[in-house]
């Protein structure tokens, strides 16, 4: 089950864990040594007690005062409130001479038929104090030998304790640890979870970007990790690179992709271009002949003009599909400008849109007509297939010093950030049409050595052309 869970539950609950047992052992550690030293202290205030009665009752036995020898061992007993306590002067002869309980320990009894019979005292001429425990650890025993003035032995006093009176010390140091314990508990305890949350971190967030590889494109994958030497900063490294090496490997595989839609483009290209230019070169030749035939009325005159330009456009169109095309063509002029509007008016009117139209040309301009009108009839066609029904269209042209500046606008839906990356690439339209419309473009503003862009946001999309004038563009 363990497996299942994440680095991230299992690190910082790891780190709980230690932190518990280790508070366990050390309460432990600090309870049974707390209770040693309280044993021990237990033991070493009994055995004061045993070394000044052991004097007190030195002048009792000499003159042999049962009595007084009673006095002084009930002394330390008056204001016991813990019973468990009884004290025995026994003589050289291992008689009772006295006890503090004369019930359970009558004099002049011998200590085999005592309770303390358990109790193994040492000879008659021993002065060592001792302390000895029974085998069942009930009692607690204190012998301490009663010496004349010359060092003499002239009895022994045992001193028998319940081995109960230490359990409210034992419980009061177990307290104390159990109270410091929780303590430390409540102050470890979201420490080592915090630690090991932010240990496991690293790890967690290198899993999550690992899973992002093969999802998303690795341009988009952004995944920063803390510098270091250790082996998270060696595998966040690793995979840094991996990512490197995705990008330019799917970087190759784009650039291949457009190589080979190129490359078949052109093919279809140069097979079509001939089979389109015969038909247009007779129609332009018709168009010709019957000028020379005779008087042509300005109406006539004015619909052969817009036909032949409109052939001619075609013509260049083909030879903007060849990427060796020459461009050969008349100087732009204004009327070229307003030619689209009557190109466009019926698809616009299909539509029922409204055109805005800022034609601010007002001499020609050394820019081939043919390639120029085609650029921005493509850009007028998608604008007007892009505008929603009762939508607006519009055509800037503003020339300057040194270059001519087309804006083309609709107020469509934006373009998708997805198309947007490919938006001049041929055959990579989405819906319909198949992207060539603005690849042609594309080549041709490339051709004219100008540069297009495009901004597209909701209820608004324009299109700005940007063509140099400069010697290298001159026409015939």
């Amino acid at each position: 089950m363990l497996n299942q869970l994440s680095y991230r539950i299992k690190t910082p609950l790891a780190l709980v864990l230690v932190i518990l047992v280790a508070t366990a052992l050390v309460s432990a550690l600090l309870t049974w040594r707390s209770y040693n030293d309280a044993r021990e202290s237990f033991i070493s205030q009994a055995s004061s007690l045993g070394r000044v009665l052991s004097r007190t009752l030195r002048p009792a036995l000499v003159h042999d005062d049962t009595w007084q020898a009673y006095e002084i061992l009930r002394t330390p007993l008056e204001k016991d409130e813990n019973p468990g306590r009884d004290f025995v002067l026994l003589d050289k002869g291992g008689l009772v001479f006295a006890a503090s309980d004369p019930r359970s320990f009558p004099v002049l009894v011998r200590l085999a038929s005592l309770p303390l019979a358990p109790l193994s005292l040492p000879g008659p001429k021993t002065q060592a104090q001792r302390v000895v425990e029974d085998a069942e650890g009930r009692y607690l025993y204190v012998v301490t030998p009663v010496l004349a003035e010359d060092g003499v032995p002239l009895g022994q006093l045992v001193q028998r304790y319940d081995a109960g009176l230490l359990k409210p010390r034992l419980a009061q140091v177990s307290q104390g640890t159990l109270l410091a314990s929780l303590a430390a508990l409540l102050l470890l305890l979201p420490i080592g979870w915090l630690a090991g949350k932010r240990l496991a971190g690293p790890l967690s967030h290198l899993a999550e970007c690992l899973g992002r590889v093969g999802r998303e494109a690795p341009e988009a994958i952004q995944c920063e990790f803390p510098e270091g030497r250790d082996e998270i900063s060696q595998l966040a490294k690793r995979f840094h690179e991996m990512l490197d090496e995705l990008r330019a490997k799917q970087s190759l595989e784009k650039h291949l992709a457009q190589s080979d839609r190129l490359a078949a483009l052109g093919r279809l290209s140069a097979g079509i271009a001939h089979e389109i230019n015969n038909p247009l070169g007779g129609m332009l030749n018709a168009i010709s002949n019957h000028r020379r035939g005779g008087d042509i009325d300005p109406r006539t005159e004015k619909t052969l003009s817009l036909i032949e330009r409109g052939l001619t456009q075609i013509r260049s169109t083909v030879s903007a599909l060849l990427v060796e095309a020459r461009l050969e063509s008349r100087a732009l002029a204004p009327a070229d400008i307003e030619d689209l509007r009557t190109l466009i008016a019926a698809d616009a009117q299909a539509r029922t849109l409204s055109l805005d139209w800022s034609n601010n040309m007002f001499e020609p301009l050394p820019l081939p007509s043919a390639q120029v009108r085609q650029i921005l009839l493509n850009l007028l066609l998608n604008a007007v297939h892009a505008a929603p029904a009762g939508g607006r269209v519009s055509l800037s042209a503003e020339p300057h010093a040194h270059e001519l500046i087309l804006r083309v606008d609709n107020d469509g839906p934006a373009i998708p950030a997805r198309r947007r990356e490919h938006l001049f690439e041929p055959f990579f339209g989405e819906g319909e049409g198949h992207g060539l419309g603005l690849w042609v473009t594309y080549q041709q503003v490339q051709q004219l050595q100008g540069k297009i862009e495009v901004d597209s946001q909701p209820g608004h999309t324009r299109f700005t052309v940007t063509l140099p004038l400069d010697e290298g563009n001159h026409v015939e």
